[in-house]
């Protein structure tokens, strides 16, 4: 069975708007983490707060921005790689 030109055009970017709406969500899930985690790990109200608590905090947004920064650059190359791969076997 053979695909007309307007068939693999739709294939090909189709199937590059799924991979680029999933990269988007996978990005999204430490984004929405980083932003919970300084809503709700933010300092205390009173003006005096313990070491601990402050080496807490910062250890919870590094470990966020960590995350974040690993999803980013793992998931920005495994994109391009598939895009690539897409246009390579859809041609």
């Amino acid at each position: 069975m053979t695909l007309t030109n307007r068939a693999k055009a739709i294939l090909r970017w189709g199937s590059i708007v799924l991979v680029f709406a999933i990269y988007s969500i996978a990005l999204m899930l430490p984004v929405l983490d980083f932003g919970l985690t300084r809503k709700y790990n933010g300092p205390p109200s009173t003006d005096q707060m313990k070491a601990r608590l402050c080496e807490a905090i910062i250890d919870d947004l590094s470990r966020s921005v960590d995350n974040l920064l690993i999803t980013a650059f793992v998931g920005s190359a495994i994109c391009i790689v598939l895009t690539l791969l897409i246009f390579k076997k859809v041609r």
